[in-house]
């Protein structure tokens, strides 16, 4: 697939999009096709991924970066062909990009691309978007487990979460029957137990939490600041308060509480 057709495909912001396009114009893909590849390597991705920001330098904006993710990811679409895998799973997976860049610009009014970090697994086909949830087949302890990710445009209703619970287990048993029987785990602050505590006992969040059997509380995390507030900033005293959920974590965290980002496996 050709870099432009997917940046079209996945609706990638216009302005980026231009910028990305000028770049590839003149650029050799020739000079990173090693780390491009080496994405696929999932031990080695986030090596490849250093090599590849020294051989392109300084990159004002990242567009250099995101280019070369687009490269990759437009690929591995040779890879989901070969196996099968359709078309809206490939560009519903791809479309992390503007997905990301929206998120960024929410937070900070720049648009830009700040997550080649995580992008390594959708570019190195180890990520899949499924239905309203993600799923990545993640290497641990000598095993490959199913790690369940929520983008932040996901419908989190219990109905939507069974549907690709549902067909996550048909996608992989089909095209990756090595993990058919596989463990899903969720590694997340929604799986703080502390959430009980601030939510109704029926919100998504609680339903969604109580299908996780949690082997380890986790480390703390200030990260769940940026998906409930839309902000970077750990100016406690200035967070919104529009949402019950926000309300009460605002509470939590002026009181000196900390949240956690739990680890828990699939029922």
């Amino acid at each position: 697939m050709e870099i432009h057709t997917l940046c079209d495909k996945i609706q990638l912001q216009p302005e980026i999009e231009s910028r990305v396009i000028d770049f590839v114009n003149d650029f050799d893909f020739n000079s990173v096709n090693k780390q491009l590849k080496g994405f696929q390597n999932y031990e080695k991705m986030s090596e490849a991924l250093s090599e590849l920001q020294t051989v392109l330098g300084e990159d004002t904006n990242n567009i250099r970066i995101l280019a070369c993710m687009l490269k990759a990811s437009a690929d591995v679409y040779k890879i989901y062909k070969d196996k099968g895998i359709s078309d809206k799973i490939y560009f519903d997976t791809m479309k992390c990009y503007p997905r990301f860049i929206d998120e960024t610009y929410k937070m900070t009014g720049k648009l830009y691309f700040d997550r080649c970090w995580w992008t390594t697994r959708q570019a190195g086909c180890h990520l899949f978007r499924i239905g309203e949830l993600e799923y990545e087949m993640k290497h641990i302890d000598d095993k490959i487990v199913i790690g369940i990710h929520i983008p932040s445009d996901a419908d989190f209703s219990p109905c939507a979460v069974d549907k690709s619970l549902m067909k996550a287990k048909k996608f992989f048993t089909e095209y990756y029957p090595d993990l058919a029987n596989a463990e899903y785990r969720c590694h997340s602050w929604l799986l703080d137990n502390q959430l009980k505590g601030m939510l109704n006992e029926n919100s998504n969040i609680i339903n969604f939490q109580n299908r996780f059997e949690i082997f380890d509380e986790g480390e703390i995390g200030t990260d769940f600041i940026e998906w409930l507030y839309n902000t970077e900033s750990t100016d406690y005293s200035a967070l919104p308060e529009n949402t019950a959920l926000q309300r009460n974590m605002k509470r939590h965290l002026l009181s000196g509480g900390v949240i956690r980002n739990a680890y828990g496996r699939l029922k």
